[in-house]
């Protein structure tokens, strides 16, 4: 099973299961794959504690992958809501 992960505040992950949404769509939702992880990580939550990597299974979804980083490969973006049922693992960065 091929894996799209998303990358949230582990408060934000509390308020969201409630909800039934992990993430909201406002625009589009940022995923990355396993390989993109140490990127997004690095570039986007450096000095971040409490994070949670939600694991979503890839078919699961309908992604775009557009060129956001020169020199790397795309990265999916999701245009809707991803809700809580779709996630079907969270691990502790």
């Amino acid at each position: 099973m091929a894996w799209l992960l998303h990358v949230i505040g582990i408060d934000e992950w509390d308020r969201a299961q409630p909800d039934g949404l992990a993430c909201p769509a406002g625009g589009f939702i940022h995923l990355c794959t396993d390989e993109q992880l140490p990127f997004v990580l690095e570039r986007h939550f450096a000095g971040r504690e409490r994070l949670v990597v939600l694991h979503v299974d890839a078919e699961e979804l309908d992604v775009r992958w557009e060129a956001s980083e020169p020199g790397m490969a795309p990265f999916p973006h999701l245009y809707e809501d991803l809700p809580v049922g779709l996630v079907r693992r969270a691990d502790w960065v």
